[in-house]
Order: structure tokens, then C-alpha cells, then sequence
């Protein structure tokens, strides 16, 4: 009679659990999609033409950070140093404190290696980044192409979540959307959307993690911009459906600022390029 028999009732529970939230996402309103019309799409292609991909196909920190800024994705200001006078120099010029970041393709996940340094306050700050993190790349990874160190402002207040696509071989882009910083592999607290996204859809994904209730308030924790969180969610969409040879993004933190009206600025943006044919 094709009656389902479930041995424990906790395999029932799972599978109604399951059911229902099937249920709603079919009574769920799909919406519209959302279109930006301050997208330059021309500069984000040019920007990925003139790129140099590392071995993994990985752009290096500051092109990542112009592909998402052409996308209206908020990126603080930033410099490029490619020596100790250059790095004292643009720290002055952008502001004490500032963090530091090594700028390789090769790096994708820099801080696992020791390659950021946070609340730099002096000169003498920078010079000691500066030097030791170039030397700790060089020690652990000889063979990392480094470009330079990326200063940005360091920034402390607000909340960290995540924001990436990654481009499946049969259901096209997923937008992803969660705890950031650390917590995202450690907690697993993430929604996954396909595109194109409609505003109810990118709703849905604040709505159904921690992250993004978190972003109303909780205990001494103020509200900070969910709206603007909710936009860069849209325009990751815009971006995966508008470049097809971008198959991974991932801004990890997106720092939302106290809000409403705080706005959120994408600190790190990590960017991977599909490989071209008869590369190795």
C-alpha cells in the first residue's frame, strides 16, 4: 500500500520535518528577481581579462575586491604596498589603526597561514607586519607568488557573516549565506539559494540562519544593517548569473555596521576563475 514503516520515531520525526519544510518552500512566494542598475559589468569583465589566476585558479585580494566593488558590493578603501616604506605610507594615508593581508592567489585562506596581521596602531606596527608576514608565507610556502601586502582601515564594530556562490554542474549558482568569520566551519550555520534570487528569497535566507537574526539584536549585541546584508545577498546573485567564468566567490567577513543606515563592507572577497582550456 506503499504506507511508510519507520522503526523509531525519531526517523518519523526527521521525515515530516523534512516534509514540511518541503511544503513550505513550495507555498513559499517566489518574487520577482532583482535588478541594480549601477552594475558595471564591462569593468568587472576587464578587471578578470587582465587578471593573473594562481595554480588553483584564485585571484589574487585586491582583483577579487574590484570584480565585487564593480558589482556594487561596499569594499572599504585599500592600498597595495610592495615594501616597507610603501605599507607606512598608505596606512598613513588611509588611517590608524589598519589591517594588513599578504596579497597572493596562492592564499586563499590567509589566515590559516598566519598571513594577516589586525589593529596595526604606528609605523613601527607596520614595519613588524610587514616583514613578518611576508616571512612566514615565504618560510611555510616557497613557491607562493606574494604581490604585495593589501592595507584596508580595521574596522571592529559591527557583526561578520558570510556571503559566496559556488557554480553546481547541474543546478547552476548557489548563493550561500551564514555565520561568518571562524564560526563558518565551525557551527555550519548557512542557507543555500538558487539564482536568480528575488528579495523574499534573500529574506529566506536571513530568516532561516542565526546569523541573520542575530543582525535584529541579541542580549548586549546591537542590530546592525540586515537590509544591506540582504542587498550584497542580491548581488552575488547579479554576479554569478553575469559571469559564468567566476565558479566560487566567497566574502568572508561581509562586516555589517550598526544599523539601520550602517551599511556592510565586504573586507575579504575570495574569487575563483574557471580554468581556461590547455591551462595546466
Amino acid at each position: 500500500a506503499h504506507i511508510p514503516d519507520y522503526r523509531f520515531p525519531e526517523r518519523a520525526a526527521s521525515a515530516m520535518r523534512v516534509l514540511y519544510a518541503r511544503s513550505s518552500v513550495l507555498l513559499r512566494e517566489e518574487g520577482e528577481p532583482v535588478a541594480f542598475d549601477d552594475i558595471d559589468l564591462e569593468a568587472a569583465r576587464e578587471i578578470l581579462s587582465r587578471a593573473r589566476p594562481g595554480k588553483d585558479g584564485f585571484l589574487g585580494a585586491t582583483e577579487a575586491l574590484e570584480v565585487a566593488q564593480a558589482f556594487g558590493i561596499p569594499i572599504p578603501p585599500h592600498e597595495l604596498a610592495q615594501s616597507e616604506q610603501e605599507a607606512v605610507q598608505a596606512a598613513e594615508r588611509l588611517g590608524y589603526p589598519v589591517a594588513m593581508k599578504v596579497d597572493s592567489p596562492d592564499l586563499p585562506h590567509k589566515s590559516d597561514l598566519g598571513a594577516v596581521a589586525l589593529n596595526l596602531n604606528s609605523p613601527e606596527k607596520i614595519r613588524e607586519a610587514y616583514h613578518a608576514l611576508l616571512e612566514r608565507v615565504s618560510e611555510a610556502l616557497p613557491a607562493v607568488e606574494s604581490r604585495g601586502v593589501l592595507l584596508q582601515p580595521f574596522l571592529a564594530e559591527g557583526q561578520e557573516v558570510i556571503v559566496g556562490m559556488v557554480r553546481d554542474e547541474q543546478f547552476g549558482p548557489l548563493v550561500m549565506f551564514g555565520s561568518g568569520g571562524v564560526e563558518v566551519e565551525v557551527i555550519g550555520d548557512v542557507a543555500f539559494e538558487l539564482t536568480p534570487l528575488s528579495r523574499s528569497e534573500a529574506e529566506s535566507m536571513l530568516n532561516s540562519t542565526w546569523a541573520g537574526q542575530r543582525l535584529r539584536g541579541y542580549r548586549n549585541m546591537p542590530p546592525a544593517d540586515r537590509e544591506a546584508v540582504a542587498e550584497v545577498i542580491l548581488r552575488v546573485g547579479h554576479l554569478a548569473d553575469a559571469l559564468p567564468e567566476v565558479v566560487e566567490l566567497e566574502v568572508n567577513p561581509l562586516r555589517a555596521l550598526p544599523g539601520p543606515g550602517g551599511g556592510a563592507l565586504a573586507l575579504d572577497v575570495r574569487l575563483r576563475v574557471r580554468a581556461q582550456e590547455g591551462s595546466p
